[in-house]
């Protein structure tokens, strides 16, 4: 008998589930960032400001790549180009992502004159540990949600569809990209503890999460970001960070070379 869950009434206390789910990622992770400061001996109080202030480039991103996700679905079904494709979209964790990092490393250029990217480190490990608790928002409020498919992994699944209640098989895609981001947490934990990989944990983070992206979105059932010959907005995104991040540790390589 499959697992039965319904999307469409479920609160935890009064609360929505993504909220929910959402503030206790928020609170874990923010508290082992201040954590990880504390042992490894930095400025405490600069650095947590810096981390919550990056939230609202978070904010900021999520919500600016919703507004391109509206542009790639319009693009793909050849729609006009409307101001209102832009603004009723939801978020993407990908833009919150980039967003984030975008403003953290500013914040700490222009606080400290220069990044010190053993904070860097210190605040991506963390990442991975806020989206393991977002996800499972996503499967409790009925977003993100993956195919339909008969298996022996899939939960009978309700949740709103284009303003239409649907119940069906479906491959819990979320909880699935839960446990992956868990794993990562574990991986770069160890690396942390180890010394390992030092000042490299953010290339590392984009290069497997980014990776793990594109596989993960073969088992979206959600169409809301849009399908361009077969690529999501997701997956295109993905792709985007992939070669950024090949370009950028090529040329720092060449460059150190060119300097020894």
């Amino acid at each position: 008998m499959l697992f039965e869950y319904d999307a469409t009434t479920n609160r935890i206390f009064e609360m929505p589930p993504y909220f929910f789910f959402t503030v206790i990622g928020i609170v874990v992770s923010s508290s082992l960032f201040i954590l990880l400061l504390l042992k490894y001996r930095h400025n405490i109080p600069r650095y947590t400001k810096i981390f919550f202030m990056s939230g609202g480039g978070l904010l900021i991103g999520a919500k600016l790549f919703g507004g391109l996700s509206g542009l790639y679905i319009a693009l793909a079904n050849k729609k006009p180009i409307t101001l209102e494709i832009f603004l009723n979209t939801g978020i993407v964790f990908l833009g919150g992502l980039i967003g984030f990092v975008l403003t953290f490393l500013l914040m700490c250029k222009v606080s400290n004159k220069k990044i010190d990217f053993g904070v860097v480190d210190l605040a991506v490990v963390c990442i991975p540990l806020f989206h393991f608790w977002a996800r499972f928002g996503c499967f409790f409020a009925g977003c993100c949600y993956g195919i339909e498919a008969d298996s022996k992994l899939s939960v009978r699944y309700t949740t709103l569809i284009h303003g239409e209640i649907i119940t069906a098989s479906r491959i819990p895609v979320q909880l699935f990209e839960a446990g992956l981001n868990i794993a990562i947490f574990g991986v770069l934990l160890i690396l942390l503890a180890k010394n390992k990989c030092k000042n490299h944990f953010l290339e590392i983070y984009l290069l497997v999460y980014s990776s793990m992206r594109i596989g993960l979105e073969l088992f979206r059932g959600d169409d809301i970001r849009g399908i361009w010959n077969g690529i999501s907005f997701s997956q295109f995104t993905s792709i985007i960070i992939i070669c950024v991040l090949i370009f950028t540790i090529k040329s720092s390589k060449e460059k150190k070379h060119e300097n020894t």
